[in-house]
């Protein structure tokens, strides 16, 4: 009898794929097996066969078929498998070469058995074949053993009222093979298992600077594009000014003219009228010249401004009315005021500009418009990463008039600006990554746990930004994690756990089971799934 290769057996509700995930598996079997129930859903078409062909092929298998089933043996055959009527026949080397016909009549009834002699058993058994070919064993000796005494029969009760038993019986063997099948699908496909790692990681960083420009980046390894986006909005604003200023009283001003004109014995000198020279009204009213003048001789003229003493409205007089110089001895030199004096005020409060009022039309508007322009930036970001330039969206604010000037309204004038530089943020943290894992050692592998970030320490409105980049992370030697998987499944959870505590650099390993456990692990690798962490390892150099 020849040796039996890889049996698998395949369940009514796998489909195609589950039986090459099956095949792909077993990475030691040349010969693979499939024993396939005639309802089975995985192989219902010729595609289905010639799929499970082709992929046998790719693996470097041979793969069989064993089904009474003719419409599966035909379709087995044309897609080139071997096929077998039963497992007696796949035992025996009977392979199918044309599958019976489905309504082909019973084959005739056997001829009746010859006499067995008395003492010998009948050892005959009977394998079923394809066509009909059948194997018979040996007979072999025993002893004659004589009949145990019959029992008399057992008196009979009396029937029941009602359905027997057995009128329930196809019920109760629907409802059990349901069970058991409800059994093994949650046995095969339900529980989930997850293996769990420690491994001692080993730290590794890198300070990376990156370099940003508008267009197509440079190809370097530390070169990336990037993209000046700009956003402004103003608009001009009445306002009112609400400063208070103490105005101290005000003296009259005005400008007087001096006369100089002599008849005899005069001379030619020039007559100088010192600053501070004091001019007076009749009435007393004094002022005094802010600047010295110089009056021509024997006649001449000269003006010269005046302002009152005495401040305050007093000091406003009429024209022609400040006519005495006072403490001079020439009587050849007069004054007159051809024009009124006047300006002279007493004190008083003011209303002027001070800075809070232009400040507060500008935080009224900016606390719309900020987010505003802020929104426009991020639109023409497009999705990029966006570094602001400076301190942000700003806004500022100008006025027509100047703080401290005594005004009864004003205009302002607000602007809100804001400029950034966009960029792929994914792009940079990938370079990142890239320059992380230029610093790892051969056969080692960085873990999923990174830290990846930078900081803009220069960015420019016209696109042009520098980052300081920093890439932390652990590296461990290199897991093959479907391997792994498929060396899992259908262990027992305490093999698991000594297969996995066995490997590279792991200090601690949990096997868990969901929703229940089962003294195997689930028999699909993938209903397992793999988590490596990391513990604190040695630093690195």
């Amino acid at each position: 009898m020849k040796t039996l290769a890889k049996l698998l057996y395949v369940e009514a509700d796998e489909e195609i794929t589950d039986l090459v995930d099956r095949l792909r598996d077993l990475s030691l079997e040349d010969a693979v097996t499939f024993v396939v129930p005639e309802r089975a859903r995985a192989l219902q078409s010729p595609m289905s066969f010639r799929l499970l062909k082709r992929y046998a092929d790719s693996y470097g298998k041979r793969v069989n078929l064993v089904s009474g089933d003719p419409r599966l043996q035909s379709m087995s055959l044309e897609a080139g498998l071997t096929a077998y009527p039963s497992l007696a026949a796949y035992d025996t080397g009977t392979e199918v070469h044309q599958p019976a016909l489905v309504d082909e009549p019973p084959a005739a009834s056997a001829a009746p058995a010859a006499p067995v002699p008395v003492g010998v058993e009948t050892g005959s058994r009977v394998a079923a074949g394809a066509g009909g070919v059948a194997t018979l064993d040996r007979p072999r000796p025993t002893s004659v053993i004589s009949a145990a005494p019959k029992k008399p029969p057992a008196p009979t009760k009396p029937a029941r009222s009602g359905p027997s038993f057995n009128s329930y019986r196809p019920y109760v063997i629907g409802a059990g093979a349901l069970a058991i099948v409800a059994l093994l699908v949650g046995i095969l496909y339900l529980p989930s298992a997850t293996a769990t790692l420690s491994v001692s990681g080993t730290p590794i960083k890198a300070d990376i600077t990156l370099l940003g420009a508008p267009g197509t980046a440079a190809g370097s390894p530390d070169h990336f594009a990037t993209r000046a986006v700009h956003a402004d909005q103003s608009q001009t604003l009445p306002g009112t000014a609400t400063g208070q200023k103490q105005i101290d009283a005000q003296p009259s001003t005005g400008s007087v003219t001096f006369t100089y004109s002599c008849t005899f014995f005069c001379d030619n000198n020039a007559k100088t009228i010192a600053a501070g020279t004091s001019v007076s009204t009749s009435d007393g009213k004094q002022y005094l010249t802010q600047k010295a003048t110089t009056v021509s001789s024997p006649r001449g003229s000269a003006s010269a401004q005046v302002k009152a003493v005495q401040p305050g409205p007093s000091g406003n007089t009429e024209a022609h009315t400040i006519t005495n110089i006072n403490n001079s001895r020439d009587f050849n030199l007069t004054v007159d005021n051809a024009q009124a004096t006047a300006g002279g005020a007493d004190p008083r409060t003011a209303t002027v500009i001070q800075q809070s009022d232009i400040d507060g039309i500008r935080d009224v508007y900016a606390k719309d418009a900020v987010p505003q322009v802020t929104d426009q930036l991020t639109s023409k970001a497009q999705g990029l990463k966006l570094v602001m330039v400076g301190n942000g969206v700003q806004a500022t604010a100008t006025s027509d008039h100047k703080v401290g000037e005594e005004v009864s309204g004003m205009t302002v004038t607000v602007k809100v600006t804001g400029d950034g530089v966009a960029f792929d943020d994914k792009a940079v943290k990938q370079m990142l990554k890239s320059g992380l894992q230029h610093k790892l050692s051969s056969g080692t592998q960085l873990t999923n746990n990174l830290n990846l970030s930078y900081d803009a320490i220069d960015v420019a409105a016209d696109g042009h930004i520098t980052l300081n980049g920093h890439a932390s992370g652990f590296s461990t030697p290199v897991f093959l994690e479907s391997n792994i998987r498929g060396h899992l499944k259908g262990m027992s959870p305490s093999n698991a756990h000594a297969f996995l505590q066995s490997l590279p650099n792991v200090v601690d390993a949990r096997v868990t089971q969901s929703p229940f456990g089962l003294p195997w692990l689930p028999l699909f690798s993938s209903r397992i799934s793999l988590k490596i962490q990391e513990v604190s390892g040695s630093p690195s150099s």
